[in-house]
């Protein structure tokens, strides 16, 4: 067994081992792998790092890795490996179908002992991965314990697709059906996939995903590669408009039977009271389960402060609009590796203090 580096002429076989693993999703392509790197400001330098386990036999797993610069809230400048970019969390290995369990737990201690030198050699921090439970394979308890990482799990809300449509709706929060029948009469509903891809609707999304947060968050690149995996039947834009206008959009991930709740945009400047996010969030389930797929990640549910996790009071009441569409929540583990004494007893000091101020203050 040894690690080959990801270069560009393996990307078809990266890709077609993502797609016959069931270990993999999206976030293990190269598609999310080009995303990435791309998606970085002026400050960071991003150098991917992704590599594949390999023997006589074939591909035995693929790794996705990046390293990056970072600036301290004290602006050091310091190394972490991450999975974008933006700061993401790595995705754990994907590994082959076919191996048995003892195989299996020897990959993935190789793999992490390859991540642990990779760390050594170009002087990062830290690192934090995560398993992703839209997999195929999803194992139920957090593995990454083994290979020496922290436990820094929180919890993600999954909508079961597979009962009858007006189970799911019965399963809406009362509210929240108010509100998408006040939705359905008020606006124009439009959803765009690969047989529809509409490149100007996309364009007014990108446009009120900049409006909404007020600044440019990353670069333009980024929304051309999100409208190419709309065209290739790996993404979906659901939006609403009034009067020809656009009122709000959410972007959502396809792949395999599953689906992920990517990005939302809305305008501040559309003066209704009917919310738009009630509605879509409504559509994207009916369309989701009509097409076939098993799962949605509506996303994260966060309760209040953890030591790895401060969420604020927006994130808070996100979390609750969340639940309200129905589902199960379900851990969404993590584990996070320190490389370095002084930074792991900065942070973690950081975060005790962030703890007793939410307890006691």
């Amino acid at each position: 067994m040894k690690t080959v580096e990801l270069t560009e002429d393996q990307y078809g076989a990266w890709n077609e081992f993502c797609a016959r693993s069931d270990g993999a999703w999206f976030w293990h392509t190269v598609e999310w792998l080009r995303y990435c790197a791309a998606y970085r400001e002026s400050l960071y330098e991003t150098r991917d790092l992704s590599f594949l386990l390999v023997d006589d036999s074939g591909i035995l797993a693929v790794c996705p890795l990046f390293l990056e610069k970072k600036e301290s809230n004290g602006g050091e400048i310091h190394f972490e490996l991450t999975a974008a970019g933006s700061g993401g969390l790595i995705i754990v290995p994907a590994l082959r179908n076919d191996l048995n369990d003892d195989r299996r737990e020897k990959i993935c201690k190789a793999a992490f002992e390859h991540i642990d030198l990779l760390a050594k050699q170009n002087g990062a921090l830290r690192a934090i991965f995560r398993l992703t439970p839209l997999a195929p394979r999803h194992d139920c308890y957090n593995w990454l314990l083994k290979h020496g990482c922290l436990d820094s799990s929180v919890h993600t809300q999954i909508i079961d697709l597979s009962p009858p449509l007006e189970d799911l709706w019965s399963a809406l929060r009362k509210g929240h059906k108010y509100d998408v029948h006040r939705g359905e009469r008020y606006y124009d509903i439009h959803i765009y996939d690969k047989a529809n891809a509409d490149e100007e609707a996309f364009e007014q999304y990108r446009l009120l995903h900049h409006k909404t947060a007020g600044r440019i968050t990353r670069p333009r690149e980024t929304f051309a590669m999100m409208y190419d995996w709309i065209r290739l039947g790996n993404g979906l834009l659901c939006g609403v408009s009034k009067n020809g206008r656009y009122a709000g959009f959410s972007y959502i991930v396809l792949y395999k039977d599953s689906a992920y709740y990517a990005s939302a945009s809305d305008d501040p400047e559309f003066e209704t009271d009917i919310p738009v996010s009630h509605v879509i969030q409504w559509k994207v389930i009916q369309w989701l389960r009509d097409k076939g797929y098993k799962k949605y990640e509506i996303g994260q549910q966060q309760f209040g402060v953890q030591i790895h996790d401060c969420p604020s009071p927006k994130e808070l009441s996100i979390s609750f609009f969340k639940r309200g569409f129905g589902g199960r929540t379900v851990p969404a583990y993590r584990g996070i590796k320190y490389y370095d004494k002084a930074s792991m007893e900065a942070e973690l000091k950081h975060n005790l203090n962030n703890l007793l101020f939410y307890y006691w203050s």
